[in-house]
């Protein structure tokens, strides 16, 4: 019986063979080895926000210049009320108007009627605007402003003209400013004003004029718990394979990360990091557009504005550029802790990068209370008596927030203050300073 069927069998078996050698012989075809490299993953590092030119590139104060009276403000709303305005014009030839100009006439500028004056902290490259308003013209001069006035005065027409002023060089540009509505734009922008505080001009020889504020300041207090970022979210940022970075504790209060290329050393009571990539060094002086294009787009890589943070300075010829951090519109500055981001910029890519790695973004404050300040020009009388101050060195005096820790440490506070800017430094007028100072106030 057995034997009737072996035949059969083998024909299975042999078939079944067949079958299994075809499909040994596909799978060998199709195969597909993973292979090992070296090359680090693209990881997507993503710690707060990116954000665009218009939104670090603002200026610090608006003062609108009326018959027989300025108006002045450091808020938000009304300066980007402005600057919201001017996207929507259409701007022609930027072209020079003045080669040279003194210091008297710059200050005519400003307090000319039916003008709004827009200051910022340094100066700006003219080019960068075409990345945030509208030219019809992109052929722009090698130039900078650090002053924009818009000026509604010369004739019935829709247009209206923009100077671009440098108080550093002296130099004056302008350009005719079309499709601005200009009979609404001027409207609103007088309403603007009416909210606004009356500034004082204080006039000195051969000097820039000061604006100061001529009835006490009403400002909110903070406090806070700060948020603070994770450090290693900055390590997975920064370096090329975070994976080969090496971890090591200097002390209780810093904490050092590297590989063959980089290091970043965490500073932990002052929150601060400092990231140096020391190969990319380079001592050519830098191109002031590429810095700032540069350096936003480092930081929007990794969404690394954690707050408020606006342009503040530059020094082309160590290619640095730095962005102070802002609140509630007006500056913050700190012995505590850092409130600045710097950036040297080496050979294509980043040098060094200092940063906070904590963030005031978070939902509510602890507690906030009102603080009347003395008036700007009660401050500046102070400064005038001040028997260790160089009025002549004085180059402005504004509000800042000074940042410091609470007595048992576990809160920041926002505190705001007085502060005079020295050789391109602000310096806060302390309570201490002011001692028992009377400026009218009850």
């Amino acid at each position: 019986m057995g034997l009737k069927y072996i035949e059969q069998v083998k024909s299975v078996v042999l078939f079944l063979l067949i079958i299994l050698s075809f499909t040994l012989t596909f799978s060998i075809w199709t195969f597909s080895p993973v292979i090992q490299t070296n090359e680090a993953a693209i990881v997507d590092i993503s710690i707060a926000e990116k954000k665009k030119l218009e939104d670090i590139i603002k200026p610090y104060r608006m003062i609108i210049s009326q018959e027989n009276v300025l108006k002045g403000s450091f808020a938000s709303q009304p300066i980007d009320f402005v600057l919201n305005k001017m996207k929507t014009w259409e701007i022609q030839t930027v072209e020079l108007a003045s080669n040279k100009v003194n210091m008297e006439q710059i200050n005519e500028f400003v307090k000319t009627p039916n003008r709004a004056s827009f200051f910022f902290t340094a100066d700006v490259p003219i080019e960068i605007l075409g990345n945030i308003l509208t030219f019809a013209d992109h052929n722009f001069p090698k130039a900078y402003f650090n002053r924009l006035v818009i000026d509604w005065n010369e004739d019935s027409s829709d247009n209206m003209t923009l100077y671009f002023i440098s108080t550093s060089q002296q130099k004056v540009y302008k350009a005719t400013a079309e499709k601005t509505d200009k009979l609404g734009f001027v409207e609103r922008t007088i309403e603007q004003a009416e909210a606004m505080q009356v500034y004082n001009e204080i006039v000195r020889n051969n000097k820039l004029s000061l604006y100061v504020s001529s009835s006490p300041e009403n400002i909110i207090s903070y406090s806070y718990s700060i948020k603070e970022i994770n450090p290693n979210k900055f390590k997975d940022a920064l370096f090329n394979n975070p994976s080969l970075v090496r971890s090591n504790s200097v002390s209780m209060s810093e904490q050092q990360y590297t590989d063959d290329n980089a290091l970043m050393n965490v500073n932990f009571p002052y929150k601060s990091l400092n990231y140096v990539h020391p190969a990319s060094e380079n001592e050519n002086p830098g191109n002031p557009l590429e810095l700032i294009q540069n350096s936003l787009n480092f930081i929007n890589e990794h969404s690394g504005w954690t707050d408020d943070y606006r342009y503040s300075r530059m020094n082309t010829a160590n290619r640095q550029i730095n962005y102070q951090l802002y609140f509630a519109g007006l500056p913050v500055f700190s012995k505590d802790t850092l409130t600045e981001i710097s950036q040297y910029w080496g050979i294509d890519r980043v040098y060094r990068y200092y940063r906070p790695f904590y963030t005031l973004d978070v939902p509510f404050p602890l507690k906030t209370r009102q603080v009347q300040l003395a008036s700007g020009q009660s401050i500046y009388d102070f400064l005038s008596t001040a028997t260790d101050i160089n009025m002549n060195s004085i180059d402005d005096v504004m509000i800042g927030f000074y940042l410091s820790r609470d007595d048992d440490q576990s809160l920041f506070n926002l505190e705001p203050s007085w502060y005079y800017q020295e050789s391109g430094s602000w310096i806060r007028i302390s309570p201490e300073l002011l001692g028992g100072a009377k400026f009218g106030l009850e």
